[in-house]
């Protein structure tokens, strides 16, 4: 496994889950270590020849650069959205 892959893996946390189930383009899902948890997701998001019994590792990690341009762009939304004399930003246009 190239580095990259084994910091993504580890830097995170992780999940084990399996197909439970293909029903037409999506997969249902079910965690492992919480019963009853489950969701469906689109066969796209998944290895290809994904097949119904197969187990998955599932890894969450903060994205910061995302979060910050997406914090950016609310800030420039609001700002476009509000008075000019508004320094609060409570008064928006509509």
């Amino acid at each position: 496994m190239p580095e990259d892959d084994r910091q993504i893996i580890n830097d995170g946390a992780t999940i084990r889950a399996f197909v439970d189930r293909i029903e037409a383009n999506l997969a249902v899902i079910l965690l492992c270590d919480a019963a009853g948890v489950q969701f469906d997701l689109p066969l796209q998001y998944l290895p290809p020849g994904i097949r119904a019994g197969d187990h998955l590792v599932i890894n969450f990690r903060l994205d910061p650069a995302s979060a910050a341009a997406t914090l950016q762009n609310v800030s420039e939304l609001k700002r476009q959205l509000t008075e000019d004399g508004d320094p609060r930003q409570t008064e928006f246009k509509l």
